[in-house]
């Protein structure tokens, strides 16, 4: 199912593509998992020489790749390979699919990134009382099929640590009054 446009247009406003940005290694190799209509993949595939590849389960989301840098896959983030990869990114994604498979993604992660890569995730902490619930309400009118697992942050990180990842977390400052938490975590 297509996305509608005002979603898109939102979402790439209250992204906090900079500091994402900001933690993808020039001349990286990286896949956005999830990556539905691509805003992180093609905004990362714009700067620093990387090459991106976006992977999403639903091919009507997926756009056309405008450079050579980037390409997308349909595929299912659950067994996609993330061999070879120096940056990972899974934007918004996490808390679409169940806990036991959360776990087995993050396992594939940093059993597969390479040495020194970095995981960076975007997702809503419901310790963020107030904010979390606001962008729960937003899941619930856009995805009110889907059964929507949440992380506090806290465990979250927790399980990152346990994983072998160094974790630093940041809440970017943005207007959007959600809860938007990203955990940039170093292999």
């Amino acid at each position: 199912m297509k996305t509608p446009f005002f979603y898109n247009f939102f979402r790439s406003i209250i992204l906090p593509l900079d500091e994402i940005d900001e933690n993808v290694p020039k001349g990286a190799r990286v896949v956005d998992l999830g990556c539905g209509e691509g805003v992180v993949a093609a905004y990362l595939s714009k700067t620093k020489g990387r090459t991106v590849i976006g992977v999403d389960l639903d091919k009507k989301r997926l756009p056309k790749p405008l450079q050579k840098n980037l390409q997308f896959v349909k595929s299912d983030i659950r067994t996609y390979s993330v061999k070879n990869f120096d940056a990972v990114i899974l934007s918004d994604v996490l808390h679409h699919i169940n806990f036991p498979d959360q776990k087995k993604i993050l396992k594939n992660i940093a059993k597969n990134l390479k040495k020194g890569g970095t995981l960076t995730i975007k997702e809503i902490d419901t310790g963020e009382f107030v904010r979390s619930k606001l962008s729960r309400f937003w899941d619930f009118v856009l995805y009110p099929n889907d059964r929507i697992c949440y992380w506090n942050a806290k465990k979250l990180r927790n399980l990152l640590s346990l994983l072998r990842f160094k974790v630093k977390i940041i809440r970017p400052c943005r207007f959007f009054p959600g809860s938007t938490t990203l955990f940039i975590c170093k292999k």
